[in-house]
Parts: structure tokens; C-alpha cells; sequence
């Protein structure tokens, strides 16, 4: 936008246009009492002389802000930015803009940010957290007050509207898919023990191993933190028990390269000697060596799905909360094969 476009008001468009202030209002807000002609005409005006309408113009006249607030836990997270981005990405197509909050993974801080959307009147909240602390007050108490909220990854049992992964369907995909390569021998290193995901996808791959008839082993199912080095030293920690595996389960695709390269570091193949999937599809799970077979999540899509039912949920007041989830899907590349003979 140039000086000159910044300074061109509204009143500049309808001299210039031949017509009144209110119809260019009426332009502007998409109002159906303008015939064709005239809009197509006061459009032309607008983008010739480069008019910018304030954003909050259409707010002031309908008592809106036309803003959503969204608080998560890590920008800078896969999982986090992709739902993130689907969510912007929606709220615009619909006229809304988001006002944004990082919590930095502490929950204590959350009231924090949702007390300052709520005071700058942010029309409905988008609450993205994927670990479950019990403290979920807050968020009850803005629903009770008839705050619209829609949470992702973030299951407390207070009726809030929920879009999330169907995690313990992928955790059982991706077990069965190790069984099916003919492995009986499964190894599993999960993320946090605090976070549902984990919970649901630890759930998934028990279901998996007793549908086959197969035992759940405690001692190869190890809990890590999401990092590269916990899927490292958890390996480290099942090739020193003296359990027998064929193949490892991991939570997500970092765990699941820390875990290949503890592999290769003691001279076992993977594939050949030990199979590993992850969970997420990172944009780095396609180039790892060997390419990681992972259980993709459509987490951009969630986002966007997430944002939809929001707006909803604010432009019609007698929607009731509901429980969107999404399925899961197989990625197979080469990380995984059957087991040796």
C-alpha cells in the first residue's frame, strides 16, 4: 500500500464514483440493495484509487470485532503450526482474524491469555493443546459466560467442542501394520504419559497385539518426551534388557529417528534387522535414511475444521458442542519390512 492509498477515505471513492457515502457502504459490506452496475462500478473506483476500508468499520456497525483468539502451547511445533496455519487460513476466507497466544507448554499461563482476548472481546476462542493437565477451569468458566470454544488435542469432560485425531485408531494402524509384515515382537516408545494422545495411541497398539493374540509386554512399552534423544536412549534401554523385538512403535517421527540412529549405531539395519514407524508425517520423515513410514495426521485440515465450527458456534448461538474426529493414514516408505527368519 502506498502514502497516497492510506489517505484516500471513503468519501474520496463516492465523489469519484458519482455516487452517496451510504452506497459505498453498502459496496463495502456486501449489502444485497445495490444493483449489479453500480457495485461493479464502485469496485472499479475502490481498486483504482487503492481505497483500504478500516478492518474494524464493518465491526463498529454490527457491534462485532470480527476476531477470534487462539492459544497453543509452541508455535515453532509441527503439529502445533500446521493446525495453526489451516486455522488462519479459514478465518480469512470467512472475514475473521485471529489474535494469537503461546502459552510456551505452561498451562499456568493460559488464564493469563485467555483473560486478555476475552477483555479485547475476541468473538470465540481456539484452544490448542494436546497435553490434558486437570485444570480446565478457565475454559468453563468463559463456556458458562456463552463464550464460544472449540478445543484441538485438548479433551477435558466439560461438554467444550472438540476437533481432534482419532489416535487410538492410529495407534492400532500402525501396530497392525508391523504385524501384518509378520512381527510379533513389538516394541513401543511413547510420548508423555500426561498427554490423551499418548494414552489413545498406547490403547491402540495394546488392542492391536490382543486382537492378534498376542501379549502386551510391559517391559517394551517406554515413555520419552517427543525428542530425538529419547527415542535414542529408550532404544538404547530396550537393546540392553535382553527383551526380543523385531520392531519399534514410535509416538512420533523424532522419537522414531532418535530410535534408528541408535540402531545404526550398534550395526543393526533398518529395515533389514529391525523395523521403526512413526507417527505425524514431518516434513523430515520422507528424507530420513532410511524414508520413515509414519501414521500421517491431517492436522491442517483440522485447523481449518476447528475454525469452521467456531464461526458457526458464534453466528448461531443454539449450536450445541460436538466431537469431530479425523482418521488417521498409513505412510509407507522403507523403514519397515518383515521380520528376519
Amino acid at each position: 500500500m502506498t502514502a497516497k492509498s492510506r489517505h484516500v477515505t471513503i468519501k474520496d471513492v463516492a465523489k469519484q464514483a458519482g455516487v452517496s457515502i451510504q452506497t459505498i457502504s453498502r459496496v463495502i459490506n456486501d449489502r444485497p440493495d445495490v444493483s449489479p452496475q453500480t457495485r461493479q462500478h464502485v469496485q472499479a473506483i475502490i481498486s483504482k484509487l487503492g481505497y483500504q476500508p478500516f478492518a474494524n468499520a464493518r465491526g463498529l456497525a454490527a457491534k462485532r470485532t470480527y476476531t477470534l483468539g487462539l492459544v497453543t502451547a509452541d508455535f515453532s511445533d509441527f503439529w502445533f503450526s500446521q493446525v495453526v496455519t489451516g486455522a488462519e487460513k479459514e478465518a480469512q476466507v470467512h472475514g475473521y482474524c485471529f489474535m494469537l497466544g503461546n502459552s510456551n507448554c505452561e498451562p499456568e499461563d493460559e488464564p493469563k491469555f485467555l483473560r486478555l482476548l476475552t477483555e479485547r472481546h475476541v468473538e470465540g476462542i481456539l484452544f490448542v493443546r494436546a497435553s490434558c493437565a486437570d485444570e480446565h477451569n478457565p475454559l468453563v468458566h468463559l463456556k458458562d459466560f456463552g463464550v464460544p470454544i472449540v478445543t484441538v488435542g485438548y479433551h477435558p469432560e466439560t461438554g467444550l467442542a472438540l476437533v481432534d485425531v482419532d489416535n487410538v485408531n492410529g495407534g492400532r494402524k500402525a501396530t497392525e501394520y508391523l504385524l501384518g509384515l509378520g512381527h510379533t515382537h513389538i516394541a513401543m516408545i511413547a510420548g508423555p504419559s500426561n498427554w490423551k494422545s499418548v494414552r489413545e495411541r498406547s490403547e491402540g497398539y495394546q488392542r492391536a497385539l490382543q486382537n492378534a493374540g498376542l501379549p502386551v509386554v510391559p517391559e517394551l512399552m517406554l515413555e520419552g518426551n517427543w525428542l530425538h534423544s529419547s527415542g535414542y536412549t529408550q532404544t538404547k534401554a530396550l537393546l540392553t534388557s535382553q527383551r526380543p523385538f523385531t520392531a519399534i512403535f514410535a509416538h512420533n517421527d523424532r522419537i522414531a529417528r532418535g530410535a534408528i540412529h541408535a540402531l545404526v549405531e550398534v550395526g543393526l539395519r533398518v529395515p533389514e534387522d529391525i523395523s521403526v514407524i512413526g507417527y505425524d508425517d514431518i516434513p523430515e520423515a520422507e528424507f530420513s535414511d532410511p524414508p520413515l513410514t509414519t501414521i500421517q495426521q491431517p492436522m491442517t485440515e483440522i485447523g481449518e475444521v476447528a475454525v469452521r465450527r467456531l464461526i458457526q458456534m458464534i453466528e448461531d448461538a443454539s449450536l450445541a458442542p460436538e466431537t469431530i474426529l479425523f482418521d488417521t493414514t498409513l505412510i509407507v516408505r522403507s523403514s519397515c519390512a518383515p521380520p528376519k527368519l
